[in-house]
């Protein structure tokens, strides 16, 4: 058996994956970002009940930068983790095999294998949500690099004044740095989407951070020339062709040379399972389910 589960910044989903498709999952939120235990125990007890108590393989997608020949999480954001064996802890509380990737480029290579990417051979993955990730394919393949953290995108810098007390491009344009700018933690992407071009406070902060995406955008496309991004995650679903359209704006503005506005935007095909369905093919790969 064959089991795909995506531990983001507030979600937490685990499917039962059989021919490229998610047949069965099941959702929750984090119990306890920060307990890295406590989060284990319960992605643990979801793969028992979705898998029946069998052993099984497992792919685990995860929001933060990770070391996928260790097993270990380096850094997990949102999550508040630091050098977390999360691999090695799954793999003693359900004696199954398993295999750990960062959350956007498991999405980002279900994407490629059975979405939005099917029809090209190099593209770049972004996911807007609690947090920002990106995704590499290049020739074919994930491209993490020699140090590892091929496709970060969401702590790259998008403010240059040096005592601006936000920097990085997620504490702007996220679902998380959206809510610290507006000082209300209970805002959701339902709220966000419900409010944008309602609430003019609101429209110009997630404005601003959509245009500070189209920036970023651009600046990976014209240093890598590829011809085509993939979009997703909770908060671009939610709001949707008007937020994108922001997006694509900024970045025709923005690329070079004009050529590369020929890069085409497509928004996720795979929704929610795109995570699941990378980071379970990886794990069949390796595992030669």
């Amino acid at each position: 058996m064959l089991i795909g589960v995506d531990i983001g910044g507030t979600n937490l989903l685990v499917g039962t994956i059989e021919d490229g498709q998610v047949v069965h999952k099941v959702h929750e939120r984090i119990c306890e970002t920060g307990n890295f235990e406590k989060v284990a125990d319960q992605v643990s007890n979801l793969i028992y009940e979705v898998s029946g108590g069998k052993r099984c393989v497992v792919g685990i997608s995860v929001a933060g930068s990770i070391d996928p020949t260790s097993g270990i999480v380096l850094r997990a954001q949102n999550l508040d983790w630091d050098n977390a064996p999360l691999a090695s802890t799954i793999q003693k509380k359900t004696d199954c095999h398993v295999l750990i990737e960062n959350d956007v480029t498991s999405a980002a290579w279900g994407e490629f294998n059975f979405g939005a990417g099917r029809d090209v051979n190099s593209m770049f993955v972004v996911w807007i949500g609690t947090g920002i990730g990106g995704g590499l394919i290049l020739d074919g393949e994930i491209w993490r690099g020699p140090l590892g953290t091929g496709g970060e995108f969401g702590m790259g810098i998008s403010e240059q004044n040096p005592n601006s007390e936000i920097r990085v491009l997620e504490e702007f344009s996220s679902r998380s740095g959206i809510q610290r700018q507006l000082h209300n933690a209970s805002l959701d992407s339902q709220n966000i989407a419900d409010l944008f071009g309602v609430n003019d406070e609101l429209t110009a902060v997630v404005t601003n951070g959509a245009k500070r995406i189209g920036t970023s955008i651009a600046n990976v496309i014209t240093l890598l020339s590829l011809d085509r991004v993939v979009l997703g995650g909770g908060l671009t679903e939610v709001l949707g062709i008007p937020y994108i359209d922001h997006i694509r704006t900024q970045f025709e503005q923005d690329v070079f040379p004009s050529h590369c506005k020929q890069c085409r935007f497509k928004v996720t095909e795979l929704g929610p399972d795109a995570g699941l369905l990378g980071a379970g093919l990886l794990a069949s790969t390796m595992y030669a389910v």
